[in-house]
């Protein structure tokens, strides 16, 4: 049993597929609240402007409350905004292979593990990881040195982390109706149900072994295979002192020439239910990362001067864009020399990040395209990042920008 295969086959299963993104033209400085520019052009009517933190949150309420020629905002849609913000990075934890006892024994007791062979592998990239892989026991376990967790048990071991079509999606953090109900073995289950049990199970089995983050459900999908049987799979994101981590983009850098390294990836928790009250897999995909504070932000830019510089820099929109959500995250971009071999996810690597505007435009079920390999599809989301600090902008709008 190669258990490095099983781990990079799990992480490569739940992780987002890779995009390719446009880049919009933007100011390389912007402007500040007391109205003395910083080398923007005359030619620019409207300009991004930094505001003190303490001032977002009148700001977002007036950049929510007005009307654009370009984009609509979804009904009742809410941003969060912290008391304080931080500049932060973040880096991959190393040796953690060696937890793997006291991981599986919080999601197996002692019956379940008994006649498991857990086995120690050592890929040739230098992963290491403890885990074991039971086809007739329909049970799998893994936890590698960067963090990387992933369990299965038998209600999903056939189906990990392929459900079937996709049903219908629900976001627990928006004002999505949760009381629909879909049968789950034999059991009528709420969606909101499936959202509380969740919450319960991670704040009872996981919480704690990533104590730098508030995390909570997100989303839920649901799913149903070629036998008619249902599933939720349920996504959750890190919150750090308020700020997510970013769980939406994994995009290469095409400011390198070979097209093979990373600029963004993502964290998040991805979860399987099948039978109610009972987490059927769980992976943390990505590993575990560490924060390190580099100082406090007094000021960012402020988001009613984005959505004006939005509504000039996009101007051929056929019809208005509905901006579905919109939150301050923390993108993450790893340091790693890939062309010697190194993984974006190594053990002990570091990831530079931005606070950005994130900006999230869904994809509706009835804009899906007809197709069987779009039916098995995640939460697919087109997105506009706007950085907090410098004014950068990316940007995709295509199909594939992400597939949660």
């Amino acid at each position: 049993m190669n258990t490095n295969k099983n781990l990079k086959r799990a992480a490569a299963l739940i992780a987002a597929a890779v995009i390719l993104t446009g880049c919009a033209s933007v100011p390389s400085d912007v402007k500040d609240n007391k109205g003395d520019t910083k080398g923007v052009s005359d030619s620019e009517t409207a300009e991004l402007e930094q505001i003190a933190v303490s001032d977002l949150e009148g700001d977002v309420q007036t950049a929510l409350s007005k009307e654009y020629s370009q984009f609509a905002f979804a009904e009742g849609i809410k941003v969060d905004i912290p008391d304080e913000l931080q500049k932060c990075t973040f880096k991959q934890v190393s040796g953690y292979e060696e937890n793997y006892a006291g991981i599986f024994s919080r999601f197996f007791d002692k019956a379940e593990l008994a006649g498991e062979e857990i086995s120690k592998d050592t890929g040739a990239d230098g992963m290491v990881s403890y885990g074991f892989s039971d086809e007739l026991g329909k049970k799998y376990g893994c936890v590698g040195n960067n963090g990387f967790i992933c369990f299965a048990k038998p209600s999903a071991y056939d189906d990990l982390f392929s459900g079937g079509k996709r049903v219908k999606i629900y976001h627990a953090d928006r004002n999505d109706d949760l009381s629909d109900s879909y049968q789950l073995d034999g059991q009528d289950v709420t969606i909101g149900e499936a959202v509380d049990s969740a919450q319960k199970w991670h704040n009872e089995n996981y919480a704690d072994l990533e104590p730098d983050y508030d995390i909570s459900v997100k989303t839920v999908i649901v799913r149903e295979n070629d036998m008619g049987v249902k599933s939720f799979d349920i996504m959750a994101e890190k919150k750090y002192k308020g700020v997510a981590l970013d769980d939406l983009v994994q995009k290469l850098d095409d400011t390198v020439s070979d097209g093979q390294k990373m600029k963004y990836v993502t964290q998040s928790i991805y979860m399987q239910m099948f039978k109610a009250d009972e987490i059927g897999s769980m992976t943390n995909g990505n590993g575990l990362i560490k924060p390190q504070e580099e100082g406090k932000l007094d000021k960012i830019i402020s988001f009613s001067s984005v959505m004006n510089y939005l509504e000039q820099s996009f101007t051929d929109f056929e019809t208005k864009v509905e901006i579905s959500d919109v939150n301050l995250k923390y993108t993450l971009t790893p340091d790693y020399d890939y062309k010697d071999g190194q993984n974006c996810y190594d053990a002990g690597i570091g990831f530079s990040s931005h606070l950005v505007w994130e900006l999230v435009i869904d994809v509706k079920a009835d804009e899906m395209p007809v197709g069987e390999e779009y039916e098995t599809m995640g939460n697919v989301q087109k997105y506009i990042y706007v950085d907090a600090e410098n004014g950068d902008i990316d940007y995709d709008f295509d199909l594939f920008s992400l597939i949660q």
